[in-house]
């Protein structure tokens, strides 16, 4: 008998299959061009593989936003060691910038709250760790205290102080930045220039 490559899978190896799948798609064709049956066909498993270990397409997406905020983690740690005010605050914002702008697809996909399950505890618990350290350098800038996971509504001030940064990632993911330069293609140094000359205009 022939071994299936679904076969060769522990139940632990597929899930992260099928989540490396959905992540490929979702870079390649942007959310609105994944369905479970893609997704399925990449890992090489049954089309019903990711209802059976996801339960529903919601289910697998949230998992793929996890793993991009874990990655955000990652990319946020230690960009503003040694910075503090609004040094730390736009070092943070950049990184964040550049993680959006080279990451289009899984980065909107983390801001899709109608397609992802918003209370999963293990999301809930990879964006703290990920805007922790953006949340606290706009706070310091606010002489505000860093929100706690628990945390039931944020400070205006708090929201006010993070926006622009959310803002750019936007522009970014859409290519308005690249946009504002009339000078044909705009390669990612140059943007990270714009950026930087962005956010010494705004946080001095």
């Amino acid at each position: 008998m022939t071994k299936t490559k679904r076969d060769s899978y522990h139940h632990g190896d597929l899930r992260s299959a099928l989540i490396s799948a959905a992540e490929e798609i979702i870079a390649a064709e942007g959310v609105e061009g994944f369905t479970l049956r893609k997704a399925a066909r990449k890992a090489g498993v049954s089309p019903g593989a990711p209802t059976h270990h996801f339960g529903s397409m919601a289910g697998l997406l949230t998992q793929v936003a996890r793993r991009s905020y874990e990655a955000l983690a990652k990319q946020l740690a230690g960009a503003a060691e040694g910075l503090e005010g609004n040094a730390a605050l736009r070092a943070l914002t950049a990184v964040y910038v550049r993680f959006a702008r080279d990451n289009t697809g899984r980065f909107r996909l983390m801001g899709r709250t109608d397609l992802i399950e918003l209370e999963d505890d293990d999301l809930r618990a990879a964006v703290y760790r990920a805007m922790r350290p953006l949340a606290a350098a706009a706070a310091g800038t606010r002489g505000l205290g860093v929100p706690t996971p628990e945390f039931e509504r944020l400070d205006p001030r708090l929201i006010a102080a993070i926006a622009p940064a959310h803002g750019l990632a936007h522009l970014a993911t859409e290519g308005r930045l690249a946009a504002t330069m009339r000078s044909g293609e705009v390669d990612a140094q140059a943007q990270d220039a714009l950026v930087d000359e962005v956010l010494r205009a705004l946080w001095p």
